[in-house]
């Protein structure tokens, strides 16, 4: 946001703060400050009043003018032949400066020329956004006398700040509430006071709120000139004035606080009853252009889209230079409803950036409030379904909390009442047990929130540093893991945790519920992934589109509620190679079971991976049906386990074996005889030497090799 540091000022009579106090008290109270420059680098300026024109006789394109100004007569020549005698301008006479260049006296076909006569181009302002054409500026004679300083009158003394505001502070762009944290901050008075007009006629007009939390209107009749102070602020925020009143007057209201208004030419709307509701089809918006849009909310009247809500106004209701009666409307719209009309109609405006995040029914109301106060002078109706302000929250107060977070017992300070005081000052009040906090502020919630802004107006600068405890160094080990598995031939790679919630069907350990993200940037990335195999899949398809076979990857990643996992990949490895990998890397004592319960996994080819019982991972390849690649995939949760040696002493006898077969039926497994075996002994290994098929069952013989005391043990159980 940009902020004019004259127009602050505006709203602190009791004080004059410069550039550089507000952007230390900005930077204190948690808004980030991008830049502070002066507007203008013009100084020196005058204004005159012209007593004289005259054609130089030695030139057909020069205009001799004789200018009266508070430091007597001067002399211009000028090319823009358009100034008469009385026209107020304003000059820059010898001495005077723009940027590095200094006026000085030059003679002109013999005619003297004292300076320059100034264009709103040559001051500093944006030209397009305040005439017609770029020519001299030629003033009302009203606006000000030649003794006046036109740095003054005319704002060019100014400072633009640009400040960075938080996502959760909407309320914050917009002079008001800045104004008022400022206010509070400098312990001052802060005067934002609206005059409370009688509405002289009784609207017609209904409204109801339809799909909006709130939708309000104002109908005023007449005409009025907003003010050259108005126009050039405007212009400080890159707005243009060339518009209707009315319209100035809606900008007026987004710049001072932050709310979206739309006025609409009252002799155009062919019904007195308003609503909100969601419109598909054509429309003709603001500069009559053609859209189609699908699902945006619209305000309508009776049956027809007026606009759409907090982006752009409709062709067929806009005001102009010859409007006489308007409508003016405010509305609490939910943002996504924003977001998605400023989408269909490829447009964002200063008013759809605005609406696009959370309004406040407090600054809706406040705002209509300012539109009815700036047209007092006119003929204004009620308030038509004014918008309700809701109660405020309330959240308990915990003073014990309050000095945790802290550090120390911050309440037993003077400090601490000076920022109890400066948080009521902002509408916050305090009492023993609870806070209640001022409707604008949505953003608090929790006392935690209440904490944040305890500490943002005591400021960071109080708090005691304390020294940093000199604790003895520990060295962690080393984690070697991506090594390990780049020397088993896989390369690394990156992809995203989120997905779309289309993709994310592979779950192979049986999470509860998906974990899918409230705002999202896309539909592609809308969900955390349940498992990092739907990532890797995508690598290798995108690789396999641009010929590139045969890939070996693996990735460290997140899954569903922070598991940390790694997963493999590989168009070239067997079931046999990736399981080896997996027991070399792990270097525990794994098992793996077939799988064939999951409908999106091979139930051929596909193992569960358990550790001590329970499913650490898996390996093998994704059904065909939702898979074109081919390849197997392994995935499993990263077990940080500290291996601890175990020193025992050497047995240098030497190791012996035996042979022991075992009958199975055809649907058993092995694994669990061999689970059993390991648990009773010293063994070195077990290898399966035979497997003899009969019709109903199969003769399994394993060849166990261990100490003489387990075979001794074996024998007993098995070859009595």
């Amino acid at each position: 946001m940009i902020l004019s540091l004259n127009h602050l000022n505006k709203f602190l009579p009791k004080i004059k703060l410069n550039h550089l106090e507000v952007e230390k008290a900005l930077n204190n109270l948690g808004f980030e400050v991008e830049s502070n420059q002066p507007f203008s680098n013009v100084e020196g300026l005058l204004f005159g009043k012209v007593l004289e024109v005259f054609q130089n006789p030695n030139s057909d394109r020069l205009d001799v003018v004789i200018l009266n100004t508070k430091i007597g007569q001067l002399t211009i020549q000028t090319t823009n032949r358009i100034l008469q005698p009385g026209n107020l301008i304003v000059c820059f006479p010898e001495g005077s400066k723009k940027g590095d260049t200094t006026f000085k006296t030059v003679k002109l076909k013999d005619y003297p020329s004292q300076g320059m006569m100034a264009a709103w181009s040559e001051i500093g302002y944006d030209w397009t956004l305040l005439d017609q054409k770029d020519q001299l500026l030629v003033l009302p004679n009203d606006f000000a006398n030649i003794n006046d300083d036109p740095m003054e009158k005319l704002g060019l003394n100014d400072y633009l700040i640009e400040i960075s505001i938080t996502a959760n502070r909407n309320d914050a762009n917009s002079y008001y509430v800045i104004a008022k944290e400022l206010a509070s901050y400098f312990n001052t008075e802060f005067n934002f006071a609206l005059s409370e007009p009688q509405n002289t006629f009784e609207s017609k007009f209904k409204a109801e709120n339809g799909l909006s939390n709130g939708l309000s209107f104002l109908e005023v009749n007449g005409n009025k000139e907003i003010s050259i102070y108005e126009k050039t602020l405007l212009a400080k925020h890159n707005i243009s004035s060339l518009f209707d009143w009315s319209v100035n007057l809606t900008n007026l209201v987004l710049i001072n606080f932050g709310i979206p208004a739309h006025v609409y030419n009252t002799n155009k709307l062919k019904s007195k009853n308003l609503n909100s509701n969601l419109y598909s089809g054509n429309l003709y918006i603001l500069g009559n252009k053609e859209v189609n849009v699908l699902d945006v909310l619209c305000i309508y009247n009776d049956n027809q889209p007026i606009s759409i809500a907090s982006v752009i106004g409709l062709e067929n209701t806009k005001t102009d230079l010859n409007s006489n009666n308007y409508l003016f409307e405010i509305g609490v719209f939910d943002p996504k409803y924003i977001r998605h009309g400023s989408k269909e109609i490829k447009i964002t405006s200063n008013s759809s950036n605005q609406g696009s995040r959370p309004i406040t029914h407090y600054m809706a109301n406040l705002a209509m409030k300012y539109i009815q106060s700036y047209c007092s002078e006119l003929e204004t109706s009620n308030i038509i379904n004014e918008i309700k302000v809701p109660k405020n929250k309330i959240i308990k107060w915990d003073k014990e909390k309050l000095s945790l977070y802290a550090g120390f017992d911050i309440l037993n300070n003077k400090k601490s009442q000076e920022v109890i005081k400066k948080l009521n000052e902002l509408g916050f009040e305090f009492d023993n047990d609870n806070i209640i906090i001022p409707e604008y502020r949505y953003d608090i919630n929790l006392f935690e929130d209440i904490i944040e802004e305890f500490f943002r107006f005591y400021s960071y600068d109080n708090f005691i540093p304390e020294p940093i405890r000199n604790l003895p160094v520990i060295i962690c080990k080393n984690d070697i893991n991506k090594k390990i598995l780049q020397h088993q031939g896989y390369s690394e790679v990156r992809t995203f945790s989120l997905i779309s919630k289309e993709k994310n069907k592979i779950n192979v350990f049986g999470f509860d519920k998906d974990i899918n993200l409230l705002t999202f940037v896309s539909k592609e990335r809308e969900s955390i992934r349940n498992s990092i195999v739907t990532s890797l899949q995508e690598v290798i398809e995108y690789n396999q589109k641009r010929k590139i076979n045969q890939v070996n990857i693996f990735e460290k990643g997140m899954i569903n509620n922070n598991h940390i996992v790694y997963g493999l990949a590989s168009t070239t490895k067997s079931f046999n190679e990736i399981k080896q990998d997996i027991i070399n890397f792990l270097s525990l004592d794994i098992d793996f079971v077939p799988l064939k319960d999951n409908s999106y996994i091979h139930p051929n080819v596909s193992a569960y991976i358990y550790y001590k019982r329970e499913l650490i991972g898996w390996i093998g390849k994704i059904h065909p049906k939702h898979d074109v690649t081919n390849g197997f995939y392994a995935e499993f949760f990263d077990i940080n386990l500290e291996s601890k040696i175990q020193y025992e002493n050497i047995n240098t006898e030497p190791l012996k074996s035996v042979d022991l077969t075992f009958e199975l039926q055809n649907n058993e497994y092995i694994n669990p005889i061999i689970k059993d075996l390991k648990c009773r002994g010293n063994i070195y290994s077990i290898e399966q030497v035979d497997d003899f098929k009969k019709e109903n069952s199969h003769n399994v013989t394993l060849r166990i090799t261990a100490d003489n005391q387990t075979i001794v043990n074996l024998n007993e159980k098995f070859n009595k």
